[in-house]
């Protein structure tokens, strides 16, 4: 038994695949591929392809991760490229880590995920104000309470415990302008708090919703940003402004 844990994209049009239509999408892709995929035992055998969490369906991700489990060796660069490939357009493996014996469960390396909130290109520099000013409040804060909206009954959530870091800055757009961006660091552990939890905190209904939600990376934090799971990459909080551009 090989075992690999992967951290993938989910974007584009696959930003709306179910978390249950999930696993079926990759049974496809990994008899597509060819791989030595290894199956559960009993009736109803399952490949052993596990995913720590589910994404919200149209959220976009960057940082979406998973475990594979082989029931014979892999080449992982010529093959897990080639699984890459049979994928969806907007599903593409980005990184792989074999996973030794005696390893942490996935789930334990990701403490906290880093959320990125866009916003088009329009009053740029007083929106990245306005989220900088209150996004220092809500640090400063003991509690951020919203009201999430659900079908079988609002809930009220306390944003401020999930809390890790927060900051807004600009980033180049592919047409030339500048956009605002917000990236949260927020923790794994305790209730969920998603994006939309956060921007409702912030936006005390005056602020447009963003056109993005997206999930950039899980492992965890670190002055400045997140510590990425499966490699030694530190994803900043605050964008680069001129490394963007480059």
């Amino acid at each position: 038994m090989q075992r690999y844990r992967i951290r993938w994209t989910k974007q584009e049009r696959t930003r709306y695949i179910s978390a249950r239509d999930l696993t079926s999408v990759w049974e496809r892709g990994l008899r597509r591929a060819d791989l030595p995929i290894a199956y559960s035992e009993g009736f109803t055998p399952h490949p052993k392809v596990s995913f720590p969490d589910a994404l919200p369906v149209g959220f976009d991700s960057t940082g979406e991760y998973a475990e594979l489990t082989f029931a014979a060796p892999i080449v992982p660069d010529r093959d897990l490229a080639r699984l890459s490939d049979t994928l969806p357009a907007g599903m593409d493996i980005t990184t792989y880590l074999e996973v030794p014996d005696g390893a942490p469960k996935l789930a334990r390396m990701l403490r906290a995920t880093l959320w990125e909130l866009v916003w088009p290109p329009v009053d740029v520099t007083e929106l990245t104000e306005l989220l900088n000013r209150r996004s220092d409040e809500l640090l400063a804060s003991e509690r951020a309470e919203v009201i999430r909206r659900r079908p079988d009954g609002d809930r009220t959530i306390d944003v401020r415990p999930a809390m890790l870091a927060i900051a807004a800055s600009t980033r180049p757009t592919a047409g030339g302008d500048v956009c605002t961006v917000l990236r949260a660091v927020l923790r794994n552990d305790g209730p969920t708090v998603r994006p939309t939890d956060l921007y409702a905190a912030l936006s005390h209904d005056d602020i447009a919703e963003p056109t993005l939600y997206r999930r950039v990376a899980q492992g965890e934090h670190v002055d400045g940003g997140l510590h990425e799971a499966l490699s030694t990459e530190v994803v900043p909080l605050v964008l680069d402004v001129d490394a963007e551009a480059a």
